[in-house]
């Protein structure tokens, strides 16, 4: 099972362990044919390669590869001790119309040779496969899983097919998570890679991804071309497999992050490839046949893995989808995929966290199709298009974010009982969310819609009186953080959790919301770095007494209650029911099976996901019941 490192949204950094080492993701499983070594597994793994895929069929058929790899297994075949995944053949037959091996047999071959992964003999299915015709290899891979004895030598890959048909991948993906695949790869994509309809691998991914088991591992056959690759991982694809790197190179072609070039148009080699310094282009189109097919391969393997290098980082830094809108740009196809991500944004928020550590990107109207702003019209509909009752927006050129808390500014506000929005994005929202991510975390290009909400709205001038309204008074720092609560934790979340009692205090040395309090027990801390709670104990138990059922909970095991209780963190594996709707990054109250408070803390990962993971941290506490009380510090 797969265990989390970082996230962003459906993208992992992540390892999970075979019996031959551990194999950390996103990465690349280059092929290897054991009839035509290319370059030798020292080469390739100075190139980044730490696991391999080659073609268990092919040995078999082979004499000479069988009779080694039965004696002394397939690592020793290809001299190589870590993690090696084997095919079945599928390809082969599917070409070739059969394969002289049935599955059984071929699956029991590829443990018999010490396979870490080994793949059943599933049904390809071509992109234009009828319903009927794909449904059929569906149905057929799935008896060939199910036919398999148990076992726990090796784990075994349990393919994704379905053709275009969604609902057949929705169908595939739930069969092989339920079976004992511990791998999931998508299957029958080669075509569509091929041909550059990048747009269709969304909608295959997509369906196949959010329809599996989180826990396991899900590869993408075939998948090796750099240029796709960032999108394929913030669609949830943890491994890659291809022979791009030797195909493109017998071509004389040469694998960039944009595309592929042709060795004759090149005019240097980029100084990140292992060509660089050591060869000139001219010496490399003159060398011999065979060693330039030999220089080119190891100028491709190493673009796979620079970009997956970058991929990691841009991960780790939580701004894989600005990344993925930039790249788009790069390739018209790329682009038309892109617009398909962004259609399926309302299905990608319900895995985006709270918040991010990168800063928001604004470049066009594209950026309001994105996740997260479809998050933000979800949680502040009702505020960001307002068609009646008492509203103003305030002039740009009178309000910046962070600097509405003058005292004249306060004045007014609690004088009134108008709602006072904001620009933002050719949208408006609330003055109270100002510092609140993403509405101040970002970097705008300034772009500007005629048709906007902002641009449309009868935006006063700066000094147009506003009048006070009689017996209209309202707490202007109380109102911000029950507007955060909302945005937070709910619509009128806020108004239940922080009553009138509460007091609002401001750091002394920036001027910012600081902490909630009530009756001198903390009730929450507002964090610097995105405007959003972390809940003290008190706040907890608030927001567990005004929370129905499940709501913004875990329930944990007795067992683990006890340590949770104590400020420890909770594990998956003891997990025992949580709201389907959490957030990641959000905080969550840890309850008992008798809905009593243990801890709270945050999560680790989405609702959704929750149900899946069985190793590693679910949610990382920061305050268990029985830890000492805390107290407001500025």
């Amino acid at each position: 099972m797969l265990e989390i490192i970082h996230r962003d949204g459906l993208a992992r950094i992540g390892k999970f362990s075979t019996a031959h080492g551990e194999i950390h993701t996103p990465t690349i499983l280059p092929v290897v044919n054991p009839n035509i070594p290319t370059l030798t597994m020292e080469e390739m793994r100075n190139l980044g390669a730490t696991a391999f895929i080659t073609n268990s069929y092919i040995i078999r058929r082979n004499p000479k590869l069988r009779e080694k790899a039965e004696k002394y297994g397939v690592h020793s075949l290809l001299g190589f001790n870590g993690p090696i995944m084997t095919d079945s053949g599928t390809f082969q037959s599917h070409v070739y119309s059969d394969v002289e091996f049935s599955n059984l047999e071929i699956v029991d071959f590829q443990r018999k040779i010490g396979s870490d992964i080994s793949t059943i003999l599933d049904i390809f299915s071509e992109p234009d496969f009828s319903y009927d015709r794909a449904r059929a290899a569906v149905m057929e891979t799935y008896r060939r899983m199910a036919e398999l004895p148990q076992v726990d030598d090796t784990i075994i890959a349990g393919p994704i097919q379905g053709s275009l048909h969604m609902d057949l991948r929705k169908l595939s993906a739930e069969l092989m998570s339920a079976s004992q695949a511990g791998y999931l790869p998508i299957g029958g994509v080669v075509p569509l890679l091929e041909n550059y309809r990048y747009d269709d691998l969304v909608d295959v991914i997509l369906s196949s991804k959010i329809n599996a088991d989180f826990s396991k591992p899900v590869h993408l056959f075939g998948g090796g071309h750099p240029m796709f690759m960032g999108m394929a991982v913030l669609l949830g694809v943890d491994v890659f497999d291809s022979a791009s790197y030797v195909k493109y190179a017998r071509d004389n072609r040469m694998l960039f992050q944009d595309g592929s070039r042709d060795l004759s148009k090149i005019g240097s080699f980029p100084r990140w490839s292992p060509l660089y310094g050591k060869y000139t282009v001219e010496e490399v189109r003159n060398a011999a046949p065979e060693e330039r097919f030999k220089l080119l391969s190891m100028h491709n393997l190493s673009a796979i893995f620079n970009e997956l290098e970058e991929i990691r980082e841009q991960i780790y830094q939580q701004r894989l989808w600005q990344y993925v809108e930039a790249r788009s740009r790069s390739h018209p196809y790329l682009f038309r995929a892109f617009l398909r991500l962004l259609d399926h944004s309302g299905t990608l928020e319900r895995f985006e966290d709270l918040s991010k550590k990168s800063t928001f990107f604004y470049f066009d109207e594209y950026s309001e199709r994105v996740p997260y702003f479809k998050r933000i019209e979800r949680n502040l509909g009702y505020i960001m298009t307002p068609e009646r009752g008492n509203y103003r927006v305030l002039s740009p050129d009178n309000w910046h974010p962070g600097r509405t808390h003058s005292a004249e500014f306060i004045s007014l506000y609690e004088r009134t009982a108008e709602r006072f929005l904001v620009p933002w994005n050719n949208t408006v929202i609330p003055v109270e969310l100002d510092e609140t991510y993403p509405f101040q975390q970002m970097i705008s290009s300034g772009f500007v819609r005629p048709d906007s909400i902002a641009a449309a709205a009868d935006i006063p001038e700066g000094g147009e009186p506003v009048d006070a309204v009689e017996g209209a008074t309202r707490n202007f720092r109380l109102e911000r953080v029950r507007m955060v609560a909302d945005f937070q934790f709910g619509s009128g979340t806020g108004k239940k959790l922080f009553s009138d009692e509460c007091e609002v205090r401001v750091s002394r040395s920036t001027g910012r919301l600081r902490s909630v309090l009530l009756k001198g027990q903390l009730m929450a801390t507002l964090r610097a770095h995105d405007g959003f709670f972390t809940l003290g104990i008190a706040g907890a138990q608030k927001l567990l007494d005004i929370s129905p059922g499940l709501m913004n909970r875990i329930v944990v095991t007795d067992d683990s209650a006890e340590f949770n209780a104590q400020g420890y963190n909770v594990f998956f594996k003891f997990v025992k029911k949580f709201d389907s709707s959490i957030i990641a990054g959000n905080e969550v109250l840890v309850v008992d099976d008798k809905d009593n408070l243990v801890a709270v803390g945050k999560s680790t990962v989405s609702g959704p996901e929750m149900g899946y993971y069985k190793k590693g941290v679910a949610v990382k506490v920061h305050r268990g019941i029985r830890e000492k009380p805390e107290a407001d510090q500025d």
